[in-house]
């Protein structure tokens, strides 16, 4: 459409100043347009147009401004870009459409004239939709005895540690983090966060009504949400050496 616009643009000037040669003719269209329009444009500008989308007709050139398309259909005396379309439906880019050859295989049986038409046609239309259609029946079945699993993007608390979910907006359940969930538990037994302390393991705690919970990594505590803390010497000795003595 560009070229289409470009060439009769300047087929107008060369009827409006008479036979010139293109930067004549550019240099004319330039000076309307600033004159009429209040559109500056230069004539080197419409010069490379012309140059490149008439006399080389190159592919693949990238299109024209809008801004500008509109003001040179206005010099063709249309009202926009819309209104020089509908005077020029031929002109307007189809896309082509590359159609795949049909092979037929000697081993199948002829079809004949008069019912190609119609059993090709049911299959185009229909094919698409019937194997969509058995892919859900297929996939809902192999859910449904649990041979597909639903996706699960979410992970929820259990007891002591972190299983994963399918999002179902259960109590306790939050989008999964892999590493919050392979290294996120409860340690219920003082002796392991002995032995973790000793080994200078990591050891995060929350202290809720009294009573002191320890986890193996940080994370908001699943249930309260709360942000933990490391565990001080003072929480060790006081929480975990002091209870195992008694």
């Amino acid at each position: 459409m560009s070229k289409k616009i470009i060439a009769l643009v300047f087929a107008k000037a060369e009827k409006e100043i008479g036979p010139s040669k293109k930067t004549q003719r550019a240099q004319h269209i330039s000076e309307v347009l600033l004159e009429d329009y209040k559109f500056p444009i230069s004539e080197r500008t419409l010069r490379d147009y012309y140059t490149r989308f008439v006399e080389k007709d190159e592919e693949n050139l990238e299109p024209i401004k809008p801004q500008v398309i509109e003001y040179l259909c206005n010099y063709l005396g249309y009202k926009n870009y819309a209104e020089f379309v509908t005077a020029h439906p031929s002109e307007l880019e189809v896309p082509k459409v590359i159609e795949e050859p049909v092979i037929m295989k000697d081993s199948e049986p002829e079809i004949s004239d008069s019912g190609r038409s119609t059993s090709v046609g049911f299959f185009n239309q229909g094919s698409s939709k019937i194997v969509s259609l058995l892919s859900v029946v297929v996939i809902s079945v192999l859910t449904y005895f649990g041979f597909v699993k639903e996706e699960q993007n979410c992970m929820v608390w259990q007891e002591d540690h972190y299983e994963k979910s399918a999002c179902t907006g259960v109590a306790n359940e939050e989008p999964y983090q892999e590493l919050v969930f392979l290294n996120f538990r409860k340690i219920n037994d003082l002796q392991e966060v002995k032995s973790r302390r000793e080994k200078h393991q990591e050891l995060w705690y929350v202290k809720k009504g009294g009573e002191v919970e320890f986890f193996s990594y940080y994370h908001a505590h699943p249930i309260y949400h709360k942000g933990l803390h490391k565990v001080t010497d003072y929480m060790y000795k006081t929480h975990v050496l002091d209870k195992l003595e008694e």
